[in-house]
């Protein structure tokens, strides 16, 4: 029986999408001045009808810690631990829809996560996926490259955190896609 503590920290974000019926957006923003709460799209929801698309909490740039038995196994930079594991990109594109789209980046620097678990049998780096995401605009520009918002161990996910994070920099935008631009995107 093996311990596991894996420890994510560094430069990273909180990235937010949802949909706002069109005409409810004038809620969202009047809350525009106010952009430096950390939590963003949370009070957000709270004062209009989003619907959430996506969610993610990651890092772009830090340190991994993956401690086994309280001995630490590996200690590196998240971008050269990435070529020791397995590994997959996704790609998180704009949602195709008539509404208004509101996403919030909020970057923060500190702790993402520190996960402890409990393996029945010995533990293994072979076993652990880590995911990478680029999250895309209404045009297919990269709003975020190379978010590193997932690991996974046997197929079963560690979930990251970030309540130990301090906020460095937040923006939210509010965008009504055009005509065009849906045509555009439903060829993506």
């Amino acid at each position: 029986m093996d311990i596991i503590r894996i420890t994510m920290s560094g430069y990273g974000c909180e990235i937010n999408r949802g949909i706002v019926p069109e005409g409810k957006e004038k809620k969202i923003e009047d809350s525009l001045n106010n952009i430096w709460l950390k939590n963003l799209f949370e009070k957000l929801e709270e004062k209009t009808e989003i619907t959430k698309v996506v969610k993610e909490v990651g890092l772009i740039n830090g340190d991994i810690k993956i401690e086994v038995n309280d001995e630490v196994l590996v200690e590196m930079p998240i971008k050269s631990f990435s070529v020791l594991v397995e590994n997959y990109k996704k790609i998180v594109h704009y949602p195709k829809t008539k509404d208004v789209v509101v996403t919030s980046v909020q970057h923060q620097e500190g702790i993402f996560s520190d996960t402890i678990f409990v393996l029945d049998g010995d533990f293994s780096l072979d076993r652990l996926t880590l995911v990478k995401k680029d999250f895309r605009d209404k045009v297919d520009n990269s709003i975020v490259s190379s978010l590193y918002c997932g690991i996974y161990y046997d197929g079963h996910l560690i979930p990251m955190m970030d309540d130990l994070t301090d906020l460095r920099m937040s923006r939210l935008y509010l965008e009504k896609v055009k005509k065009n631009e849906q045509k555009k995107n439903r060829k993506l």
